[in-house]
This record gives C-alpha cells, sequence and structure tokens, in this order.
C-alpha cells in the first residue's frame, strides 16, 4: 500500500483496540503518517499512539513535510478530504476518504489525537454554582422522601389534573387543599428545571 502522502511503500504496524482485539495499520516510514481503515482510529486503546510514533518521538510534535497538495486514498485512490468542523480538536489534521471512509493522520497527530480525547474524558470538577445547585436538588428530594409514599403519589396525582398556566407553566393560583396541592406541584418542577439546568451546564 503506497503512503498518500509521498507515494512511499507503507508497512504494517499493530496496535491494541478495545477489548484487546488486534488492529492493523499502515505506517510510512518516511512521513511518519499512518492509515486508518474505516472505524480502526476510534476502535485504538488509548496510549497505542505512543507505541507506534515513539521510534521518532523528538519530531512527534513538528509538522509533518507535506509532499503533495492532494492526497489520494491508498486503497481506491479517490480524493482525500480534509475533516473540518469547529468542535474537532484543534490541530489535528485529519484527511478522509469520503468513498470507503479510511483516515489518513500526519506524522504526531494519532497521539495528540488520543491525549486530547482522554483530556475530554476527564470529569470537569464542579463549580461553586454547580455544588449550590447540586444541593438544592438534593434538599427539594430529601423533603419529599420525607413524606408517604400514598401521600406524595395522590398529591402527584392531584397536580397532574390541574391547570397549568402557558406562559410560566406554573399551576393556576387555588385556594384551600388545592393551594397545597399546587405547592407540590410547584415542588416538583422545580426539580425538574433543576436537574434540566444541571444538565444544561454539563454538556
Amino acid at each position: 500500500m503506497k503512503c498518500p502522502n509521498d507515494n512511499t511503500e507503507m508497512s504494517q504496524v499493530k496496535i491494541e483496540g478495545h477489548y484487546g482485539q488486534p488492529i492493523l495499520l499502515e505506517q510510512c516510514k518516511e512521513c511518519g503518517g499512518i492509515w486508518f481503515d474505516e472505524t480502526e482510529l476510534f476502535s485504538a486503546r488509548n496510549g497505542e499512539a505512543e507505541k507506534i510514533e515513539v521510534l521518532d518521538s523528538k519530531s512527534l510534535w513538528t509538522p509533518a513535510n507535506m509532499v503533495k497538495r492532494t492526497l489520494r486514498c491508498p486503497l481506491d485512490n479517490s480524493e482525500l478530504f480534509r475533516f473540518k468542523d469547529r468542535y474537532f480538536l484543534k490541530g489535528i489534521i485529519l484527511e478522509r476518504c469520503l468513498s470507503c471512509n479510511g483516515i489518513w493522520l500526519n506524522r504526531g497527530d494519532f497521539t495528540k489525537f488520543q491525549q486530547a480525547r482522554q483530556k475530554l474524558k476527564r470529569p470537569k470538577e464542579q463549580g461553586s454554582q454547580d455544588k449550590k445547585l447540586e444541593e438544592e436538588i438534593k434538599s427539594i428530594w430529601a423533603a419529599h422522601r420525607a413524606e408517604t409514599a400514598n401521600n406524595t403519589l395522590e398529591k402527584l396525582g392531584a397536580f397532574l389534573s390541574m391547570s397549568i398556566d402557558r406562559a410560566t407553566l406554573r399551576p393556576l393560583e387555588q385556594s384551600g387543599n388545592q393551594s397545597q396541592q399546587g405547592k407540590t406541584g410547584n415542588s416538583i418542577l422545580d426539580i425538574l428545571m433543576l436537574v434540566l439546568m444541571t444538565f444544561i451546564r454539563w454538556i
């Protein structure tokens, strides 16, 4: 298989995928670029990039010398197109074949790709607002758990049958026992709104 960049004969390198499955990639010894068949890039176990790019570790972070301006797929000779997306990892050049869905990465980009993905998997530290929101959810939820199951279900059923103000999505003001049911309904809405706010902040 010929290198899309400099037409050098590429050699096979073996890495490990998820669940220990072996993956055979094609790598150019001259420019260091790597060819991935469809899904192979995303199936590679984290840390495998360093195993096959460590031989040229001093130049991993140096941009590869691109011989050709137009790269072609080593499988079907289709033109490779640079993947562009504002949400894609910055500083990584990914060339893709629209015919076979193969992917070409320049020297060092496989390592950058895996390291960047690993950082994204790390849980975000909670800020003061996140912690306050979590405490409010726990407080409201604890108040409801203090009531008996039957009482809660009874109030929930009454709430679901109440009239709702379409502008505020809140129950309409009522008196007596219905007012108490409205408070329960408001509390339930408060929980749902807090959970929704938490979800939006964590996306």
